[in-house]
């Protein structure tokens, strides 16, 4: 059996991560596939070496540039944009192309998965941040280029980081770009630890101060008063858990006021 190429390019960043090999041998379909290594170990250079890729290689481990480069070198109109630990279900990258049909962004579901209790409250929590208020961030989002100069002229801002998914997301908003949310389309996140996801908690609170301070959003952004409906949905723990998950974030965004670490100022 023949399968026809797809149309659309799937663009993976990769610094360090060698659970890239399992991202790489899950795609099912013939489709154009960029990795763009900022700031890769040799490590993951030698192991992206074996595929059938594209790469491209910048010096810094800057995500919002890592993807725009991904999108200059992409050869098709159509782009999917995946994280290097995750991995497709398959028939995944078809389903995710058809939501491109009749919109200008497509977002496919991450299932989080879970090895023992932490990693399961974990995941329940990013399922309710993720799912319950979905929103078009990445990994597992799909665009059209045509949408450029609807939302700036531009996709990625790499002054800001951590969340310069959620910085597009408000431009789509604005230019009321609908998101086609394609949920039956999957991928798959390894189980979480606790010092990884209070990490990024921290990170996401220093992206959203950036934000603020670049005149992107205009307030803290924690979600305290959520806390008891996360309880209602996705139980008692959860909810403890999403409160302390705002701690961090909290912690995060004070930090880029009095460090300003990636000199954003």
């Amino acid at each position: 059996m023949i399968i026809k190429k797809l149309p659309i390019s799937v663009v993976i960043p990769c610094a360090d991560d060698i659970r890239i090999k399992n991202c790489l041998e899950s795609i099912d379909e013939k489709v154009e596939i960029i990795v763009v290594l900022n700031g890769a170990t040799n490590k993951v250079k030698k192991i992206v070496k074996k595929y059938n890729v594209r790469t491209v290689e910048i010096p810094e481990r800057n995500l919002a540039k890592a993807l725009n480069v991904g999108i200059e070198r992409s050869r098709n109109k159509k782009l999917i944009f995946m994280d290097s630990d995750c991995v497709f279900e398959k028939g995944a990258i078809r389903s995710l192309y058809r939501g491109l049909t009749n919109y200008g962004v497509a977002k496919g579901k991450v299932v989080f998965e879970s090895n023992n209790l932490i990693s399961e409250i974990i995941a329940k929590v990013r399922e309710y941040s993720y799912y319950d208020t979905p929103k078009p961030y990445n990994p597992f989002l799909a665009i059209n280029k045509n949408i450029k100069k609807l939302i700036g002229n531009y996709f990625f801002d790499s002054n800001i980081y951590w969340t310069e998914d959620a910085d597009l997301n408000t431009r789509l908003k604005e230019a009321n770009i609908k998101v086609d949310y394609v949920f039956d389309a999957k991928v798959f996140h390894p189980p979480l630890n606790l010092k990884h996801d209070l990490r990024s908690a921290f990170r996401y609170g220093i992206g959203k101060r950036i934000r603020v301070e670049t005149g992107r959003a205009n307030n803290v952004g924690t979600h305290f008063k959520k806390v008891f409906d996360v309880m209602g949905k996705k139980g008692f723990l959860a909810g403890a858990y999403y409160f302390v998950w705002n701690i961090s974030y909290t912690a995060g965004y004070l930090y880029q006021i009095v460090s300003d670490h990636y000199k954003t100022r």
